[in-house]
């Protein structure tokens, strides 16, 4: 009975440790804007386009042109796919073209517009992405606990023992928010949408009570605590409001669950899905680190011929990157 207990909870933390790996390898390292940022060429190409307008304004159309040729070499040479740098290497060809003909105002004002679409990809890079890091916990309940059992409490020692009957537990869990859009695609100014990828374990109470081994050949009735848990790894489309201030009320409509309970179901099944509805705030403490409230209910398709709802509520400290 021992060897195949053993054997479950294998079964039951490789399943853990997959979905895990699955959703960490998904988050980016670096983001584009950054790496724009901090891209030489880049800031070279702005440098020289300065160099070009100034030239320009004292009428030295050769000058500007010279300079202006200076940076479209590195605004092409940079490899950033940015509409900012796209429009920057267009003004930088008008420049050098009206420069060639002696229209050394024309330089000046091209190359002017070259700087500062290029001076903005340099501030995308410097200014917050949306993308966030972040650990939770607080208290969690079941909405039915799973006394009675086979495993939990060997169906309450067979009729004249204790049961397994907690249903309230801490949780404790951590993941990453990825912003996808800061207006939801121009649609509504200030209202992003974030997809979120969380992992999550929960310790139900848990008591003392007839275990397993009151059914082996030793027939032990010694009262052992049979710890009650839960895995969930979740993904989740995230809705954030007020973007750009220091406070951000959000709410998730709907979002998808897999979950791991332990002990296994009496029918040895410990793999289910849900949805999860949440809502909560969040405040800027400083820069890019936040501090926020979050409650959630998650509803489970019970597919374990067990009751796994269950809602949780808590704090978090969250780190932009």
């Amino acid at each position: 009975m021992q060897v195949e207990k053993s054997r479950r909870n294998i079964r039951v933390w490789s399943v853990a440790v997959s979905l895990a790996a699955v959703f960490a390898l998904g988050a980016p390292v670096l983001s584009s804007p950054a790496l724009a940022a901090a891209n030489p060429h880049v800031s070279e190409a702005v440098e020289q386009a300065k160099g070009a307008a100034s030239h320009g304004q004292q009428g030295h159309a050769d000058a500007c042109v010279q300079r202006a040729e200076e940076a479209l070499k590195h605004a092409r040479a940079a490899g950033v796919k940015n509409p900012h740098v796209d429009m920057g290497v267009i003004h930088l060809m008008e420049a050098v073209q009206h420069g060639k003909a002696g229209h050394a105002d024309a330089c000046t004002e091209h190359a002017d517009g070259a700087s500062t679409h290029l001076t903005e990809v340099l501030t995308e890079g410097t200014t917050s992405t949306g993308n966030r890091v972040f650990f939770r916990g607080g208290y969690g309940e079941m909405l039915s606990d799973r006394a009675g059992e086979f495993i939990t409490d060997v169906h309450g020692g067979l009729g004249g023992g204790p049961k397994n009957t907690g249903t309230g537990g801490y949780y404790i869990g951590g993941g990453a928010e990825l912003m996808v859009t800061k207006d939801l695609w121009g649609m509504m100014p200030g209202v992003a949408l974030v997809g979120e990828i969380g992992l999550e374990f929960k310790r139900w109470s848990s008591s003392r009570v007839v275990s397993g081994e009151a059914l082996t050949p030793v027939s032990d009735l010694t009262l052992a605590k049979v710890q009650m848990t839960m895995l969930t790894a979740s993904v989740a489309p995230k809705l954030k409001f007020r973007q750009g201030t220091d406070f951000q009320p959000w709410i998730i409509p709907a979002g998808l669950d897999f979950h791991v309970i332990s002990p296994t179901s009496s029918q040895v099944n410990y793999l289910d899905i849900g949805v999860q509805f949440g809502g909560g705030a969040e405040f800027r403490v400083w820069k890019e680190l936040w501090l926020g409230l979050d409650s959630r209910f998650h509803l489970a398709s019970n597919q374990t011929n067990t009751v796994n709802n269950y809602w949780t509520a808590g704090i978090y400290g969250a780190i932009g990157f």
